[in-house]
């Protein structure tokens, strides 16, 4: 089968498709990935196509424009996001056009309004995915923030969507002057009614009971290839003493405070060693700054993880059997640290916002000196590594064929 795979955004939402294509080159799928022009590397392997279409957004440009996010409300947020995503949307919108067709089925990004469109105009079959289950219209959940009304939570949806369809008015736009035919899509929120993936784990998410027709939930794509060595430096801090704590904010690198400065300085001072993805903090023989690097070589090897709680980096970190100190900064973050936190295996969820170093501190301290926290995160652990979301996967796609 001709599949071709469309998917945009950070670093999260491009490396579990390109563990979803290892597995479908495997079973001798014919396989494109198409994304931005930064994620060609992510997404190159043996068997796969790798074509470019969207802006040439650099991290630093994705780090940024999550900052600007992450300081305003979830409105401004939608907007400030939607601006980003259709850069250069025009030209994105009619490379898809030429690259999408001969495919027997597009999977693409639940959050990729420009391929949703292409889709539909090309009159191909498609199936979407997604990393967070947030916006799944359920009477059994309300919306992220309101109250549960039970049955009246679908009122709460349709409200809901009409506030957001208020910022796709460029999304309308921009397909008109591009020619699509395609008005009113949901933005950031397409879903295919044959086939929609929930690529999480059912372990650390709250399934609805009344997924909409069409919707399963997979199981998190993890990367079950070899993980790589670590660079020597960073091997040998780990070997030299207590097994550190690891901060790493991926995409939201941007929008750190002073806050989380003065925060590592604490940390360090407290008698923790730490390992920083990042430039905070001043020098110290217990410190030390590290690039990227694959997070299933370094997480396992830490005593907890400060993060933002991204799907991707939550996913990781649970796999990886330590706690977690979540600092949610935008969209689904603040979901994931609310479930890791109710699961037993975080403290309270911070916020980006005004996070102080005190409380931080506060909070890492916390969730190192609890043991019950280390045995919820190996019992979560356990039960996480034993689902096989790519399989899954793979066979509700080849089911669809």
């Amino acid at each position: 089968m001709r599949i071709a795979i469309a998917t945009v955004g950070t670093t999260g939402d491009v490396r579990p498709f390109a563990t979803l294509a290892r597995r479908l080159v495997e079973r001798r799928h014919d396989v494109t990935a198409i994304s931005w022009p930064v994620h060609r590397a992510a997404l190159g392997q043996a068997g796969v196509r790798v074509e470019v279409a969207g802006p040439h957004a650099d991290p630093a440009r994705i780090a940024a424009v999550a900052a600007d996010a992450a300081r305003r409300g979830p409105l401004e947020q939608v907007a400030v996001l939607r601006d980003f995503h259709l850069a250069d949307g025009e030209s994105h919108y009619r490379r898809l056009l030429e690259l999408l067709p001969g495919h027997d089925l597009v999977l693409l990004h639940g959050i990729h309004a420009l391929a949703h469109a292409a889709v539909l105009d090309l009159r191909l079959r498609w199936a979407t995915a997604v990393f967070d289950p947030v916006l799944l219209p359920t009477a059994s959940a309300p919306p992220p923030g309101m109250p549960n009304l039970g049955p009246g939570n679908r009122l709460l949806w349709r409200m809901l969507d009409r506030m957001l369809a208020r910022t796709g008015r460029p999304v309308d736009e921009l397909l008109q002057r591009a020619g699509s035919a395609q008005r009113g899509l949901p933005l950031f929120r397409a879903r295919s009614p044959s086939l929609h993936l929930v690529a999480c784990s059912p372990a650390i998410m709250r399934v609805p009971p009344d997924l909409p027709p069409g919707t399963h939930v997979t199981g998190a794509w993890l990367d079950r290839s070899p993980a790589p060595e670590l660079p020597p430096e960073l091997e040998a801090f780990l070997a030299d003493g207590a097994p550190p704590v690891a901060m790493t904010f991926g995409s939201m690198a941007g929008t750190a405070e002073a806050g989380l400065d003065a925060a590592v300085e604490a940390v360090l001072r407290s008698g923790r060693r730490v390992v920083l993805q990042g430039a905070l903090g001043a020098p110290s023989p217990s410190l030390l700054r590290i690039g990227p690097v694959d997070h299933r070589s370094l997480f396992p090897r830490t005593s907890l993880v400060v993060h933002h709680g991204g799907a991707g980096t939550t996913h990781a970190v649970v796999a990886a059997a330590v706690p977690s100190v979540v600092v949610a900064h935008v969209g689904d973050q603040r979901y994931w640290a609310d479930r890791l936190h109710r699961l037993g295996v975080a403290p309270a969820p911070l916020l980006a916002r005004g996070l102080t170093a005190d409380a931080l501190v506060q909070a890492v301290l916390a969730a190192a000196a609890d043991p019950t926290m280390r045995d919820a995160a190996g019992a979560l652990a356990e039960k996480v590594r034993s689902e096989d979301g790519v399989a899954v996967t793979t066979s509700l796609i080849e089911r669809l064929a």
